[in-house]
């Protein structure tokens, strides 16, 4: 059975993939909480999934529904530690005060804070909403004109991002040594010290305090727009990082969802791997995107959704299954890489030509298209038009056949501003 907020799209999309819907009148503790009562005559309600890795405009959907399944009684994923998780300036705020290893970094709200801000942080720096996804409105500044620029682009187009519900809502955020800090969609901004060296990802899995870093997947390719970064090709297991990278990486991993204090969740760990060690990006607490769910299934042997479903209904043996796919990862002979195709330019999306090329090609295991007929952005956030689930020999054989689709296929994107 789904719950959502009355007036929300694609309202069809749960009624087609739900034995029942029902709609509230607000994103709140007291209307989950009412809704549970109204069918406690019923069913025994014995958990409430959610989609606790980004905010919505409505409220924080992650900590509310925590909240509520801590007065229930239910499983629960912390609900401060989600609040961290989501929000990367109060992530960085706790890795500091464990002393674990971060970047500076600064919360913005107008120009004149953004260019003390930056002169504090240092330059190169990463300039990005707080809150947020897709990689939107994320940029590299190298000087103050880059930075006042990118920022003035954010503030005006904020709105247009497909995933601008993600920005969450106005709010005050916890203080810190008696200061407070607020957090305003399309004007708060995060700078943060550019951190240098290879990217890449641990996918973790927290049972009540005990958390299992089961995979470590590499970015092989990342691109830079003018307003996102794009994750073009990502090898698992990595290729780049020895065995003793990738114990410092898991263990740094382990330390950081311990000091946020997370429970009870999947989560998708970044981070660049620097020549002082791991240096975290963000910690999601939710399953990663492109491929990241096939990656767990077929390295680990692990659906993360039902695994996630187990940890809510208490069920037996879930430290056990998840031991064991750590052990089938290290074990691991075969390398596979998650792809995505994005739009060169900005336009009007009706397709993609060539797929035949993926359907005769042995090395392609998955793959999924983006729905045609919308207008993109390509210039501020991700666009996965195309993403492919491969079997690959290594890093040259993944950058090889990630170049061969891109020369098979043709996105058909119609750009009526280029033609006139």
């Amino acid at each position: 059975m789904t719950a959502g907020v009355a007036g929300r799209k694609h309202l069809q999309r749960l009624r087609d993939n739900s034995d029942d819907v029902f709609l509230l009148d607000t994103l709140s503790e007291h209307a989950i909480l009412a809704l549970v009562g109204q069918l406690d005559g019923q069913y025994e309600i014995r958990a409430i999934f959610c989609h606790a890795g980004h905010p919505s405009a409505q409220g924080e959907v992650g900590c509310i529904v925590a909240q509520a399944c801590k007065r229930l009684g239910l499983v629960y994923s912390d609900p401060d530690a989600i609040a961290a998780c989501n929000n990367k300036f109060l992530m960085r705020r706790v890795l500091r005060k464990h002393g674990l290893s971060s970047v500076p970094f600064a919360l913005c709200h107008n120009e004149e804070q953004l260019q003390l801000g930056a002169e504090r942080v240092g330059y190169p720096l990463i300039a990005k909403p707080p809150f947020g996804g897709a990689s939107a409105f994320i940029k590299k500044c190298s000087h103050w004109e880059e930075l006042r620029s990118h920022y003035a682009h954010f503030v005006k187009g904020h709105g247009a991002a497909a995933c601008a519900d993600l920005y969450g809502c106005a709010h005050t955020l916890p203080e810190e040594n008696g200061v407070r800090y607020d957090y305003v969609p399309g004007r708060s901004f995060l700078l943060e010290g550019y951190i240098c060296g290879t990217e890449g990802s641990v996918e973790c899995v927290v049972v009540d305090e005990q958390i299992h870093p089961l995979l470590i997947n590499e970015k092989l390719l990342l691109t830079e727009r003018s307003g996102t970064v794009l994750e073009n090709l990502l090898i698992s297991p990595p290729t780049s990082f020895n065995h003793d990278q990738c114990e410092q990486i898991r263990e740094y991993a382990v330390e950081c969802l311990r000091a946020v204090g997370l429970t009870n969740a999947v989560v998708h760990f970044e981070f660049r791997m620097t020549d002082n060690g791991p240096v975290v990006i963000e910690i999601n607490p939710r399953v990663g995107g492109l491929y990241v769910g096939a990656a767990l299934r077929d390295l680990a042997g692990i659906n993360p959704y039902q695994l996630y479903l187990s940890v809510l209904l208490k069920k037996q043996g879930i430290n056990e299954q998840l031991e064991a796919g750590a052990r089938k990862v290290a074990e691991a002979g075969q390398h596979y890489a998650m792809l995505a195709i994005y739009p060169e330019h900005s336009g009007f999306f009706k397709g993609v030509e060539g797929m035949e090329y993926l359907d005769n090609n042995a090395s392609v295991l998955e793959y999924a298209q983006e729905e045609p007929g919308r207008a993109i952005d390509a210039d501020i956030e991700e666009h996965y038009l195309l993403k492919c689930w491969v079997k690959v020999d290594d890093a040259a054989h993944a950058r090889a056949l990630h170049d061969a689709i891109k020369q098979n296929l043709r996105l058909i994107i119609e750009n009526p501003a280029a033609e006139q």
